[in-house]
């Protein structure tokens, strides 16, 4: 190595050093800045825990009563709701009711063959 090299080397030891040594913190400044952290934390949460308590009051004080729903009228609920099977949507168009309407059987051409099967 040359001496430029070693100049150049031996300055860019003591700059990294000085560099090097303002790094790293006291112990209790790290340990003041976690405590302060932490009890930040906390208090967030708290304050969290705290309005949802307050929403959880205000919901059951807002939820009606069980003396409103006695002035449902339950023929006149069951007249304004309907129900049909899934399956209908999958099922073609029929053109009887085959519970409440009986369809005319087909008579055989020959009425003394017996019953077509």
């Amino acid at each position: 190595m040359t001496e430029s090299d070693d100049r150049l080397q031996a300055a860019l030891s003591g700059v990294q050093a000085r560099k090097e040594a303002g790094r790293v913190p006291d112990f209790d400044h790290v340990w003041t800045g976690a405590k302060t952290r932490v009890r930040s934390r906390r208090r967030r949460r708290g304050m969290m825990a705290g309005t949802a308590a307050v929403l959880a009051l205000a919901f059951v004080m807002v939820v009606p009563s069980g003396d409103d729903i006695q002035y449902i009228d339950t023929a006149e609920l069951l007249e304004t709701t309907s129900w049909s099977a899934p399956s209908d949507s999958l099922l073609p168009e029929h053109h009887f009711d085959i519970y409440g309407e009986v369809p005319v059987l087909i008579e055989p051409a020959e009425t003394y063959g017996g019953a077509l099967l």
